[in-house]
């Protein structure tokens, strides 16, 4: 069976691995000029690092696994680094369950009950009763209002804008369990992972293994139109060439999708509308100075431009990069937002200001460099019901499958579970294989 696969991210990427295990034929076509996508990486001090940050958890058993497979495993490190919580102009650090005890931005009764439901909800093994309920009507009645207001609501915004108060109560149950799993056996840290070299480590052996293996890998090669089982029409055309193939499996966003299927297939594309997605923006800035001890610093405050303040260099020792640090100014948004459309030099002006009110000793004078990067269609929207709404790898078009992070559920995306998601659609693939080759046949 040959399929084509649209994107060569870390998705595009993982599946067309799996499938050449299976002994299918497969040509990956990407519009950027290297693979990777969203781990798509500049160089710092000569060493890479990733325009949008990445890390993984201690139970990322898909990435981890693939990164042994593919002999970079012994590349893996785990830091332990501390986080921050900036909220009504105060920097509080919030790493351990201490800090929770200490933090002053709630009453003692708020912290108190913040605990204890955290700790209920822990102890869930199913999230089955919060799939139809949204976080903002579930998460109050655990942890209490004021917290509730404080942190998570937040949280929710920060990840998705407009959208937050119709998230699913699952995808946070996920996200709250992820990140108590990946804490010390003391608990008073996370251990994160990250690839020695980044994670263009794991991106370039995929890339170099599926290639040596027979893989066609196209780059600088965007996608015009998807049009497998129109009649007479090829798969698909990329840079205005016809591919043939049994078989094509888009990894990318499914407002892409969209403009990518033909007009034929209004139907199938007004479905996918249902999913709303929101924006990243993402500004990686080398700076001058250290601005706190912490790499990830959550931004409770809604006045200032940004969800979250994240110095690298407090997580991965800045010697890897020459001595220079590095700070990335994250924010979720909606497609539409004005920061996908400004001048980068306007964005990061933009920024300067608000950085040093959160770290004071912060001036514009400490930034060297600075690389903006925008993603529009980055995060699915997580709405309560959504396992009725997830896209099945199959499609209605006969060959035509969808492989990205709209399926990926309850969990927050990140690449473990695009690594998933992959194995899951070549599954899907070989047991359709006898009837994908014989329909092709049959057109013929």
């Amino acid at each position: 069976m040959k399929v084509v696969i649209v994107g060569a991210g870390i998705t595009g990427l993982a599946l067309s691995h799996e499938l050449l295990k299976l002994g299918h034929g497969v040509t990956l076509v990407e519009a950027a000029p290297r693979p990777g996508g969203e781990l798509a990486t500049v160089e710092v001090g000569g060493e890479p690092v990733e325009r949008f940050y990445h890390h993984l958890f201690t139970h990322d058993s898909f990435m981890i696994g693939l990164a042994e497979e593919l002999g970079v495993g012994n590349r893996l490190e785990w830091p332990e680094p501390e986080m921050g919580y900036y909220l009504g102009g105060r920097l509080y650090p919030f790493t351990s369950p201490l800090d929770l005890l200490k933090f002053g931005a709630l009453s003692p009764w708020a912290r108190l009950r913040l605990g204890l439901g955290s700790v209920l909800l822990q102890r869930r093994r199913d999230y089955g009763p919060f799939e139809d309920r949204t976080a903002a009507e579930v998460l109050p009645r655990y942890v209490g209002r004021e917290a509730f207001e404080a942190i998570f609501a937040s949280m929710l915004r920060a990840k998705f804008a407009g959208h937050w108060e119709s998230v699913s109560m699952a995808w946070m149950w996920a996200r709250l369990m992820a990140r108590a799993r990946t804490r010390t056996a003391d608990k008073r840290r996370e251990r994160l992972g990250y690839f020695r070299g980044s994670f263009r480590v794991i991106v370039d052996a995929l890339a170099d293994s599926v290639t040596k293996r027979g893989a066609e890998l196209r780059l600088a090669s965007p996608v015009q139109e998807i049009t497998i089982g129109e009649p007479g029409a090829p798969a698909l055309r990329v840079n205005d060439e016809p591919l043939e193939a049994d078989a094509v499996a888009a990894t990318v966003g499914l407002p892409i999708i969209r403009r990518l299927l033909p007009a034929s297939r209004r139907g199938f594309t007004d479905s996918l509308a249902a999913t709303s997605y929101v924006g990243a923006c993402v500004a990686l800035i080398q700076i001058r100075e250290q601005l706190s001890r912490y790499y990830w610093t959550n931004i409770g405050d809604r006045d200032l431009p940004f969800a979250g303040l994240i110095e690298h260099t407090n997580y991965v020792d800045r010697e890897r990069y020459g001595g220079k640090r590095l700070l990335y100014v994250s924010n979720y948004l909606p497609p539409e937002h004005e920061f996908f459309q400004l001048d980068d030099d306007v964005l990061i002006e933009r920024f300067v200001d608000p950085i040093a009110k959160v770290f004071p000793t912060f001036r514009r004078e400490h930034i060297e460099e600075a690389w903006v990067s925008r993603d529009p269609v980055a995060q699915p929207v997580i709405e309560a019901g959504y396992q009725r709404r997830k896209p099945p790898y199959p499609s209605p078009i006969p060959g035509f499958y969808i492989c990205n992070t709209a399926q990926i559920y309850p969990e927050d995306r990140g690449t473990n579970y695009n690594v998933r998601i992959a194995k899951e659609c070549a599954a899907q693939l070989e047991a359709d294989a006898p009837k994908l080759v014989a329909r092709r046949s049959a057109d013929t």
